[in-house]
């Protein structure tokens, strides 16, 4: 009776849902600060400022769609894109309702975004940056985005 007592509980252990780390407010408004910086730093051309956020070694990656609706998909280092867009011209991103998932030292942010130039919408699309926190201080590790021309309207209605 005592072993099929210790596998009933055993088997409702197996089958209980994961309690989910709570949703900590602090740490949220943490990753959304450096994901401020990333933009301000974006539209200042501060290579160095991107330095500080990013963790080495991290990926850029990117979906845009065509005038004909096909997918061409780049990959890259975040230095890389860094070197891309120091010289460029003048350039504003910025997203709403982010949605933020954290587990432990580990987080990603989703959200809308629209990307201008020279003041001028030029196109919108879905953000999705992967965040570390590394001695004690949120750093992105990935980077990876839609570029979708015609999704402006439709992006700033669903959200």
């Amino acid at each position: 009776m005592k072993t099929l007592i210790a596998a009933a509980a055993m088997a409702l252990l197996l089958c209980a849902p994961a309690r989910a780390a709570p949703d900590d407010a602090k740490e949220r408004t943490a990753i959304l600060a450096q994901l401020d910086r990333f933009f301000v730093a974006m539209s200042a051309h501060d290579p160095k400022t991107w330095s500080e956020i990013f963790v080495e070694g991290s990926l850029a990656r990117s979906q845009n769609l065509g005038p004909d609706g096909k997918a061409t998909l780049r990959l890259g280092s975040i230095g890389d894109m860094v070197a891309h867009l120091a010289g460029g011209p003048d350039m504003q991103e910025g997203v709403w309702t982010p949605t933020v998932l954290i587990r432990g030292p580990m987080a990603v942010v989703w959200a809308p975004y629209e990307f201008k130039l020279a003041g001028k919408s030029h196109h919108c699309g879905i953000d999705v940056f992967d965040f570390l926190k590394v001695d004690g201080v949120w750093k992105m590790s990935n980077a990876m985005w839609t570029s979708e021309p015609a999704a402006c309207a439709e992006l700033k209605a669903a959200h």
